[in-house]
């Protein structure tokens, strides 16, 4: 065993200790290879017809898409010969102290474990005191179209793919690419980046709990819109404006967490208030990308709904904004609040809304968003010109089971049960 000059930088363990780590996720990876294979061609294939019934996909849209999942299990296939041939190449030559270690010519942080008589080799990064291990994958790609499924508007295509540029995807010659592990990445971002895919199959991850394969996607009909070594915070500036950018950039780098939402930027974590939860459901939901996580079963997305109340939250929109409304019981207040990250668009709508002789408050957080806020009368007189509110007032009206006590909330009821007659 020839273990050459191997020290990068941030090292901590002996080579013995790697090398024996490897063996062990190695061995693992040989074992669940072919479960992996097997799996992630199940999931494709359900996934894909979930989609053209749950969607309503007409059939020539059903087609393309079944066409791109033909071209994702091929490639699995593909894969699985030569990924099992290289492993069980690299276990044998790790049992015979077989192998070499050698620094990357480019990156001080990566080693290379080669085994004797081979050209390929598994590349090793330590990143938070745990090995990285790839297996490379080579000669494994396709073409394939994915077709426009949701009929996004311009708008809201910009703001998920800002979201997804403000994470996963990257830039290859002004061509947008996207790496994953995921295989409802893969179609969560092909529906942003909908048209000509080119997609690899680059490496299989040799880790610690379960082996996963690199899914590398680059597009062939957008060009990147943030293509510059400062595109990714470019793009993480538009997304943090809209609650579709958001979404998009917690799908990739978000952290899972019972309270709040978290993402990842550069080595730090940004953290972001649970009310913005309710802002990214209602949007997604609108636009019909929150039905298609549903169908993938995004595991994230999941994650994002349970930061919202237990009790199903009552929405009403102004201007095109979000307001969720609440009724406290033992205080008998009736509120409305609607979240800007831009405080001069709060601003713009409480000015708009006073001319109507409506007032509101504006509040901030120490995390830097706004809430502008509408409370008893000034709701009412909302509900008296919206049919949208006054809906809103219903459902509010049956979730907290409420009674004429008051003259405000005799008010409500009527509102919500004997809407204004229109004028003629």
């Amino acid at each position: 065993m020839d273990m050459g000059t191997a020290s990068p930088e941030g090292w901590r363990t002996d080579p013995t200790d790697l090398l024996a780590e490897l063996y062990t996720r190695a061995q693992l990876a040989n074992r669940e290879l072919h479960s992996l294979v097997n799996g992630q061609k199940k999931y494709f294939y359900e996934s894909t017809e979930t989609l053209i019934h749950g969607l309503g996909l007409p059939a020539d849209k059903a087609d393309t898409l079944r066409g791109f999942t033909e071209t994702l299990a091929s490639l699995l296939d593909m894969a699985y010969p030569q990924a099992e041939t290289k492993l069980q190449k690299l276990l044998k030559a790790l049992e015979n102290s077989n192998v070499k270690v050698e620094l990357g010519p480019r990156a001080k942080k990566t080693l290379h474990v080669m085994p004797e008589g081979e050209r390929w080799y598994v590349s090793a990064q330590l990143r938070r005191k745990t090995w990285l291990f790839k297996l490379p994958i080579y000669r494994v790609s396709a073409d394939a179209e994915f077709p426009e499924i949701l009929n996004l508007s311009s708008q809201d295509l910009y703001y998920l793919q800002a979201g997804w540029r403000a994470s996963d995807e990257s830039c290859d010659q002004n061509e947008p690419r996207m790496g994953t592990t995921q295989p409802w990445q893969v179609l969560a971002w092909a529906v942003a980046r909908y048209g000509y895919l080119r997609i690899y199959l680059s490496s299989l991850n040799l880790n610690m709990t379960e082996p996963t394969f690199a899914w590398t996607i680059t597009s062939k009909s957008w060009e990147q819109q943030w293509p510059t070594r400062e595109g990714k915070k470019q793009a993480q500036q538009v997304a943090s404006q809209h609650p579709l950018g958001m979404l998009a950039w917690y799908l990739g780098d978000g952290r899972r967490h019972k309270y709040d939402l978290r993402y990842k930027i550069g080595n730090e974590e940004k953290y972001e208030p649970k009310d913005l939860a309710q802002q990214i459901l209602q949007a997604a939901y609108q636009t019909g990308y929150g039905k298609l996580l549903d169908l993938l079963e995004s595991e994230k997305w999941t994650a994002i709904k349970r930061l919202q109340p237990k009790q199903h939250p009552v929405y009403a929109t102004l201007q095109g904004h979000i307001f969720w409304l609440n009724y406290y019981d033992d205080k008998q207040v009736l509120q409305a609040r609607a979240l800007f990250k831009d405080p001069a668009q709060a601003h713009r709508l409480a000015k708009a809304l006073a001319e109507n002789g409506i007032q509101a408050r504006i509040n901030t957080w120490k995390t830097g968003y706004h809430i502008l806020q509408i409370t008893g009368q000034n709701i009412l007189k909302l509900a008296e010109n919206s049919p949208e509110w006054r809906m809103a007032l219903k459902q509010l009206a049956e979730k907290h089971g409420l009674q004429p006590k008051t003259p405000m909330l005799r008010r409500l009821l009527e509102l919500a049960e004997n809407p204004p007659q229109p004028e003629t």
